[in-house]
């Protein structure tokens, strides 16, 4: 009969747990960690961007120097400071099991010793011929095995109730640093923000009296060219003013949008009245619309009662040019009829413009099966995929499918599912492994993150299957 303890089973239940809680929260972290470094690096090429473009004699070309630098040290603070309270705080705290475990191991082990000794005595003393000097070594055998059993089996029933309280404490001191240090790095971030934000206001100030624009056509019907102001909606930030001027109203100017509308419209009338509007307006059309006024007009995308305003008064707005622009259409056909009236066109002429309405028809429906081919074409290639080209992690040897879990980080194992594909390389710190074992990073890790140094591990060549390269 074995002696069974369940107490220090349950305890050893909540170590295990434990165990896999603390590996997938430090596994998390070291994500996140890694996160920061990717946005800092990005934010970094993107700010020297801005300064290779921006132009000496523009006004805050020095202020934009002294924020980017501002802004880089305020990254390097962020990461440091994760890695000091947070990375390391998760590195000590899962470096404890590994040790526990061991101990638990050895408790087994003079448990049996334990229980063997106690059988061996037992047969002893229950033997038919019974043989002193066996029952006595046997049971000094008995008490040394009873007294390393129960010293090791209290230590642990002490500490192990311990260690998983503990679990509690470390993860208040993590969440509670990251919250501090993500609250400071905001807060510092946005002043940065507000600065930036003065520099380009002040750029704007000194290029007042200068417009941006972009020409281009509007479509291949009508061939009437329009200047569109640029103007990008404004997001919602804490580094605007409130009463910043440029939160009025997203728009482009009235002129370009009742000629839009009129357009539109004109399209739906009969032939000749699409032709003899186009006749007519074709010649006025570049003078109405660079007589509208440059200045762009923007909206905040926070303010959503005011854009449901702006909303309903564009739609009303368009409707009246809709009515003005079907009314004059009509009043221009009535005329088109009496000039008809009066001077009739001549049969050939007439078929010739009944051709041309049919080859333009055509020639539109040829455009628009050509565009929707192109579309299905784009669908296919989503649908069907291609395989994302990458480099392999340094001394890479060969890839491998896991065949099993392994989901408990011990030290240096790597922690991976069944069905995972692992890159398997050679340790670029030239570590030594344990005999029958490998260095190896899961695909997925390597392609988003390309960190040997947080990411890889020891898997055992057993839990492996390769796969042949192509």
């Amino acid at each position: 009969m074995e002696t069974k303890d369940e107490q220090f089973e349950q305890c050893s239940f909540n170590m295990n747990k434990q165990q896999v809680d603390g590996t997938r929260l430090f596994k998390d972290v070291k994500s996140y960690y890694n996160a920061v470094k990717a946005m800092h690096e990005t934010s970094k090429r993107l700010s020297q961007t801005l300064a290779d473009i921006y132009e000496s004699d523009w006004q805050g070309v020095e202020d934009l120097s002294t924020i980017m630098e501002s802004e880089d040290l305020l990254w390097n603070d962020y990461e440091e400071k994760l890695s000091d309270q947070i990375i390391r705080t998760m590195e000590n705290y899962t470096s404890q099991f590994p040790d526990v475990k061991e101990r638990v191991a050895k408790r087994g082990r003079k448990l049996v010793d334990y229980d063997s000794a106690r059988h061996h005595l037992e047969a002893l003393q229950n033997a038919k011929k019974k043989d002193d000097a066996k029952i006595s070594k046997a049971e000094e055998e008995f008490t040394k095995a009873q007294n390393v059993f129960e010293d090791i089996n209290k230590e642990l029933r002490e500490e192990l109730p311990v260690l998983y309280q503990s679990r509690i404490g470390c993860y208040v001191t993590v969440f509670q640093n990251i919250s501090n240090l993500r609250d400071v790095f905001y807060k510092e971030m946005s002043v940065l923000n507000h600065d930036l934000y003065n520099v380009m206001k002040k750029l704007e100030t000194q290029h007042s009296t200068k417009t941006f624009i972009v020409k281009g056509l509007n479509s291949t019907k009508s061939k009437k060219r329009k200047s569109v102001t640029i103007s990008a909606p404004i997001p919602c930030n804490t580094a605007f003013p409130a009463d910043h001027p440029g939160l009025s109203k997203l728009s482009v100017p009235e002129g370009l949008a009742a000629t839009k509308d009129t357009n539109t419209d004109s399209y739906s009338t009969p032939a000749k009245a699409e032709n003899a509007a186009a006749e007519t307006s074709d010649s006025d059309d570049f003078s109405s619309i660079d007589s509208v006024p440059t200045t762009p007009n923007r909206q905040s995308v926070c303010s959503e009662g005011e854009g449901v305003k702006l909303e309903a008064a564009n739609e009303s707005t368009a409707e009246t040019a809709d009515d003005e622009s079907v009314q004059s259409v009509d009043k221009e056909h009535e005329n088109e009829k009496n000039k008809e009236k009066a001077a009739p066109v001549p049969a050939s002429r007439s078929l010739t413009s009944h051709k041309n309405l049919k080859i333009e028809d055509e020639a539109g429906d040829e455009s628009e099966k050509a565009k929707n081919g192109k579309v299905e074409d784009q669908a296919k290639d989503l649908k069907t995929g291609k395989e994302v080209e990458y480099s392999n992690p340094p001394g890479f040897l060969y890839k491998a499918i896991a065949l099993e879990n392994q989901e408990s980080d011990e030290g240096v194992l790597l922690m991976f599912s069944e069905g995972d594909v692992l890159l398997i390389h050679v340790d670029e710190e030239e570590k030594v492994s344990p005999e029958g074992s490998v260095w190896g990073i899961r695909e997925q890790d390597w392609i988003q993150y390309k960190d040997l140094t947080l990411l890889s591990g020891i898997v055992m060549e057993t839990m492996l299957k390769r796969i042949d390269s192509d």
